[in-house]
């Protein structure tokens, strides 16, 4: 297995809580957030890095082999990559290794609903060679944001016949143990391990790890055994965990089962589909009696706008209705003057408040969710009361959002989904009329006008017809009659004429403000400058602001985070835009399906079984950002289902 490619392919379980276990299939951990255990202390934030990883060393009688891999100052160590035979990610991820005429075979799982994972071994040693096996936990105790230095830890060990507890100066508790191993203390430190992705994204990369002994195999024929590791918030405590280790087998089978009857349930038949319903299984997260969305690993919370994107693929096209009321209530409980809360603050247990097009997106959501399930009930006793509050408060004016004279929404810099910002410096500001906010403003007139008639709410009814017709007058103003397409703002300063993929929501939205000839011509100068084979580029090539790769550090990303940068979420709306405005032929269905090909090799690539943030707007087109990310997997997934 060579180092780089492998550092290149992550692997991530989640717990459905907010934690996860993640790292390479080369198990050599190349970010902060790799962990064999983060833990999500106020679910589904409050996540630490508790578990860093577990160092294995066979011992026989003239040589020992190291399975693990480091990085430390200019050089790797040990190259436990030189004796993985194989790498699979089918329910989990499995390494294989084989050397000293050992097989080893260990698989990562985790509980559903638990802060607790489970690292299972199988050694096949025909040859009955005499030796050992030692397991050595690897502790790091730290926000999953931070690194950490021996001199941040006082950390305390204290090992029983259950296995081993140990406590960080703020008494938080990691605990872990075996089914069969007994547990030796010999306490040690890693220094100066590094995280080569990290490094390259100019973030912290460098740390210390401690490790409070080790488990021991006598290695004598074949065996197979469990470690376990956990965390009494939301886990369990040392000696309960034992007894639970006992019972790996049943978790395992467990979480097997659960994961065929999410497949079962989507109603998915082909492999490319059953992987981005799992996928997307792992987003869906614990928030408090309801649900939530966290919007990408390794590092986003959950944000009321890629939850509010992301709920039709994730759940709707999924049959996970029942997930999609606690997402859609969380979200409306958390409303505050018509608007929600761009971002949950990761152990803070504050909200954002700083969207202008998340409000609209949860109306689009809630029709959604109205036109999939007929659960008119639902909408109109937990949702319809926060609709009308986001449509009278963005009528009156909120917090940088209000409608002008003309019915257009105008917002200020920093409140569309175009939001980097490098300072002071908003990269993209996009202050003023924003083509696809009025977009999703009047999809959300309509929406609520059809939900006000099957409400018998008849003043509001009449309300929200007159306010659209008034919208879908003046949208007019967008159109570009030289480019053929919408301008990107509206502001005092005039019009923006970049050309942008935020205009294809007009196009793609079940309530449109354009004619169909125009929203044909939208779809062809969007086809023709921004798709690429991986979504839709933020900016056109021709433009001077135009960046073509998303690297470097935070202040070089975020320049190219939407100037040219490809989104891959974008290419749900665009294909059904596509076929609102060129027709729902087998030509055209055949054709937008394979747009979808490249995917299938994505999905082998990068974050395993999952979809990237983004892409490089040139080719290669290498991605970038989350591995893991929730809209991108959720709108390949809608898509895959609505073509059949």
């Amino acid at each position: 297995m060579d180092y780089d490619k492998g550092l290149g392919r992550e692997w991530l379980v989640a717990n459905g809580i907010g934690g996860y276990a993640s790292s390479t299939i080369i198990a050599a951990n190349s970010r902060k957030y790799h962990s064999l255990l983060v833990s999500a202390t106020d679910p589904p934030l409050g996540r630490r890095v508790l578990l860093a990883g577990i160092d294995e060393t066979i011992s026989l009688d003239c040589e020992s082999f190291e399975l693990s891999v480091h990085k430390y100052p200019n050089t790797v160590h040990p190259h436990g990559f030189l004796h993985l035979a194989s790498f699979r990610m089918e329910n989990f991820p499995s390494f294989i290794y084989e050397t000293g005429g050992l097989r080893v075979e260990k698989t990562v799982f985790m509980e559903h609903g638990k802060n607790a994972v489970f690292i299972e071994y199988c050694v096949v040693n025909p040859g009955f060679i005499k030796g050992e096996i030692l397991f050595r936990p690897m502790v790091t105790n730290r926000g999953f944001h931070s690194t950490s230095r021996r001199e941040d830890h006082r950390f305390e060990s204290l090992a029983s016949d259950a296995g081993c507890c140990v406590l960080d100066s703020e008494r938080i508790a990691l605990g872990f143990t075996s089914d069969r191993l007994g547990f030796v203390e010999d306490e040690s430190w890693y220094y100066n391990v590094e995280y080569d992705r990290d490094r390259v994204r100019g973030l912290n990369y460098q740390e210390d790890i401690y490790s409070p002994g080790y488990f021991t195999l006598p290695l004598k024929g074949d065996a197979s055994l469990c470690i376990a590791a956990s965390t009494p918030t939301h886990g369990y405590d040392t000696s309960t965990l034992k007894d639970v280790c006992r019972s790996w087998r049943q978790i395992k089978e467990g979480e097997i089962v659960r994961r065929k009857k999410l497949v079962e349930r989507a109603g998915v038949t082909s492999v490319f589909g059953e992987k981005l319903v799992l996928a997307a299984d792992s987003f869906i997260v614990q928030r408090n009696d309801d649900k939530s969305v966290l919007a990408g690993y390794h590092w986003f919370s959950d944000w009321a706008r890629d939850a509010m994107i992301s709920l039709t693929g994730l759940t709707l096209v999924t049959n996970r209705f029942k997930d999609a009321r606690g997402i859609l209530s969380t979200f409306a409980k958390n409303a505050e003057k018509g608007l929600l809360p761009n971002r949950f603050i990761e152990d803070r247990g504050e909200r954002e408040y700083g969207s202008a097009d998340a409000p609209l997106w949860f109306i689009h959501a809630s029709g959604e969710y109205l036109e999939h399930t007929g659960d008119s009930k639902f909408v109109r006793e937990k949702l319809w009361k926060t609709i009308k509050s986001i449509i009278s408060w963005y009528r009156k004016g909120t917090r940088g959002v209000y409608s002008d004279s003309d019915g257009l929404i105008v917002s200020s810099p920093h409140m569309t989904w175009m939001d980097a910002k490098i300072g002071d410096w908003t990269v993209t500001p996009r202050e003023g009329k924003t083509c696809e906010i009025n977009a999703l403003w009047y999809n959300a007139l309509k929406i609520a006008e059809k939900m006000a008639r099957l409400f018998e709410d008849e003043d509001d009814e009449d309300s929200y017809q007159k306010l659209a017709e008034l919208v879908e007058k003046s949208y007019l103003k967008f159109w570009n009659q030289t480019d053929e397409c919408l301008f990107d703002v509206l502001s005092e300063d005039g019009a923006d004429n970049s050309i942008r993929p935020n205009q294809i929501f007009a196009a793609a939205l079940p309530n449109q403000p354009i004619s169909i000839e125009k929203a044909r011509g939208i779809v062809d100068t969007v086809e023709r400058v921004l798709l690429t084979p991986f979504g839709l580029r933020t900016l056109t090539p021709s433009s001077p602001d135009y960046r073509k790769h998303y690297d470097g550090d935070a202040v070089s990303r975020d320049s190219a985070y939407h100037q040219g940068t490809v989104w891959p979420w974008l290419l749900g709306p665009f294909i059904t835009a596509y076929l609102n405005t060129h027709g729902r032929t087998q030509q055209n269905l055949k054709r937008m399906r394979k747009l979808l090909t490249p995917f299938e090799e994505h999905l082998s690539d990068a974050g395993l079984g999952s979809v990237s943030e983004v892409f490089d707007g040139e080719p290669p087109h290498t991605p970038g950002g989350c591995a893991f990310q929730a809209w991108s997997v959720a709108e390949i997934l809608r898509i895959h289902k609505e073509l059949g």
